[in-house]
């Protein structure tokens, strides 16, 4: 299957999305060099988050699975996602105003 998901930035600016995030992706986000980027970062890991939500047909547990589906990001910046044993493979991309993810499960 196939997740597709996109958010703007903006959404993201100054919004409390603390209980989305584990504690290994807020330490990633709050590694951005400014408040711009960190937003960026927050949005697109959002966006992966709905992207395997979609992917692996998550919609009956409801969103508050999102919180159990961690993204993490290698040595080399490429993302991963970890959601009980699952393997799906994600792309994550971003302007200054729109953060959009695609997730494969199989």
């Amino acid at each position: 299957m196939i997740g597709i998901d996109i958010v703007e930035i903006e959404d993201f600016a100054a919004r409390d999305f603390s209980r989305i995030f584990t504690p290994r992706e807020l330490d990633y986000i709050n590694r951005a060099t400014n408040a711009a980027r960190k937003t960026e970062v927050m949005a697109g890991i959002y966006a992966a988050k709905e992207a395997v939500f979609k992917a692996l047909g998550l919609s009956s547990l409801g969103l508050e699975i999102l919180r159990e589906i961690e993204i993490l990001h290698g040595d080399n910046g490429s993302p991963t996602c970890v959601f009980r044993g699952a393997y799906v493979q994600l792309s994550i991309s971003h302007t200054r105003h729109t953060a959009v993810a695609v997730a494969v499960a199989g």
